[in-house]
């Protein structure tokens, strides 16, 4: 029997799977870690975290499964979208934390990219805007910000490649991960622009001559590796990339106009395009899958399921206790309170943005949350209904951006912890008219390293095979009935985003 192994550094922690050829799982694992926020709106980690949490879940995978080494045929990394990247010395060791993809300092570093280079020509090259968001933008926080950091600088290196090369020692980066950069992708040519590098003052040799494909073997598992890992020496390790489009491969995102919206901790809606339709409302880099011509363009709000879990905390004490005595999920007991609320939460609105500042569709450094026509009728349940109701008018946001640039939704499918939910995802259906489909047991984007390790070492000879590793899908309808009640609640929803720009910009400057 072969084997594969799929391994995601996330955020929050990261999960490794072992599968067979077949897609059926033999074991999975997963570690838990935190993130560096030494300001508001700073977010960092330093990459040894990664690396050990990836150690230590293929090791534990590998010992759970009984797996013999030898039958591995090989292993993907993906990650998390490392923001600036890794920035690292002559001797290859971090300068300091990794600048992630949460943080949102670059602000003034963007005005003066916005004055100076305009967002117009880097669009035409990369098929990207300027926002703190990207990773470019951080970079240039580092150089003008920590100078010394910057002169001892030799790579900036990706989460998921600086884990490859500590245990198979060959430097890597993916088409997704150098796409996701930003303003130094030529998204046309699929490589570097030493114009904009040269524009930017972001010196080429910075990073590595070549770009992989997602599937393509960038080493073997060294002596030291092995000893990591419980890895056979010699393994094949596969590029990876970055886990939101690994995550939708998953999800069996594969022909053009495929859907998958990641209702994480934060919502990500990726869209497959065989032929690129670009939009500047959206964030566009290589997909991981034919990184070379197919496109993957998404957006989202940073707040989702993480509004979901804010109100189970802070007032979801009820439910939690009662989940505790009756071994109920808290998260299902608040969901068949607001099921006895109407459409539309009796007029009550809420803003699911709570962090400060919003990436593609919104590009609004200033967009906070909120509760609007709150009333002493509305009861907690008519909250808890108006945050899933608004995380829904977010995704209808997002997928106009898409719409907009000519695509044409093929098949959409939800996946990650907040589509367990069958309430939500109804709603999400009645609000964006968008027939919905549910992987019940989604492993996520290490299922998606598990196929691209297995594309990269003949093991598996199609993408497609997906289809079949996928054991069930449960479809959700939109009901026209409740789609006319959001109509107008949508309308709503977007007038307050232009109504409170100003506000919140005030908020922000005060």
């Amino acid at each position: 029997m072969t084997y594969l192994v799929g391994t995601d550094i996330g955020t929050l922690g990261t999960k490794t799977v072992i599968t067979d050829t077949q897609g059926n799982i033999k074991a999975s694992t997963y570690r838990e870690y935190g993130v560096l926020n030494p300001q508001q709106g700073w977010a960092e980690q330093w990459p040894d975290v990664w690396a050990e949490a990836t150690y230590a879940t293929i090791k534990e995978a590998v010992k759970r499964s009984k797996v013999d080494p030898a039958d591995i045929a090989g292993a993907s990394i993906s990650a998390l979208y490392g923001g600036s990247g890794i920035p690292l010395d002559t001797s290859m060791k971090p300068l300091r934390p990794c600048i992630i993809w949460a943080d949102r300092r670059a602000t003034k570093q963007c005005q003066r990219l916005r004055d100076n280079v305009g967002v117009d020509h880097l669009y035409a090259i990369t098929g990207n805007v300027i926002d703190p968001y990207y990773g470019y933008t951080k970079m240039l926080w580092i150089k003008e910000n920590e100078p010394d950091n910057w002169a001892k600088l030799h790579r900036f290196e990706t989460p998921n490649a600086y884990v490859i090369r500590t245990i198979t020692g060959m430097e890597s980066v993916d088409y997704s991960s150098a796409g996701n950069y930003g303003g130094i992708f030529d998204i046309h040519r699929r490589d570097w622009s030493p114009e904009l590098m040269e524009q930017l003052g972001i010196p080429r040799t910075l990073f590595p001559e070549r770009i992989h494909s997602s599937e393509e073997i960038v080493g073997e598992v060294t002596q030291e590796g092995s000893k990591l890992t419980g890895l056979r020496k010699g393994t094949p390790i596969c590029a990876g990339g970055i886990d939101a489009p690994v995550s939708a491969l998953a999800g069996g995102a594969i022909q053009d106009g495929d859907l998958a919206s990641m209702l994480g901790t934060s919502m990500c809606n990726g869209v497959i395009s065989h032929t690129p339709r670009l939009s500047p409302r959206m964030i566009n880099y290589p997909y991981v899958v034919n990184g070379r011509h197919y496109t993957y363009s998404f957006t989202g709000i940073a707040t989702a399921g993480y509004g979901v879990r804010w109100f189970r905390d802070q007032l979801g004490a009820q439910e939690v206790v009662k989940s505790q005595e009756t071994g109920v999920d808290a998260y299902k007991l608040l969901d068949e309170s607001a099921d006895s609320i109407p459409p539309g939460s009796d007029g009550l609105l809420f803003l699911p943005h709570l962090m400060i500042g919003e990436r593609a569709p919104y590009w609004d450094e200033h967009l906070r949350g909120g509760l609007l026509g709150l009333g002493v009728t509305h009861t907690r349940a008519h909250i808890f209904r108006a945050i899933l109701e608004g995380v829904a008018y977010a995704m209808r946001y997002s997928l106009e951006a898409a719409w907009e640039a000519g695509v044409t939704i093929n098949r959409a499918t939800l996946v990650d912890g907040g589509a367990r939910s069958p309430l939500w995802r109804q709603i999400i259906a009645d609000v964006t008219g968008v027939a919905m489909s549910y992987i019940p047991d989604a492993q996520g984007a290490p299922l998606g390293d598990a196929i691209l390790a297995g594309l990269g070492t003949g093991t598996i000879k199609d993408h497609t095979v997906i289809d079949q590793w996928i054991k069930q899908k449960i479809p959700t309808q939109p009901n026209s009935h409740n789609s006319k009640k959001y109509e107008k609640m949508y309308t709503i929803y977007k007038k307050s985003l232009e109504a409170n720009e100003p506000v919140f910009r005030a908020m922000s400057e005060s």
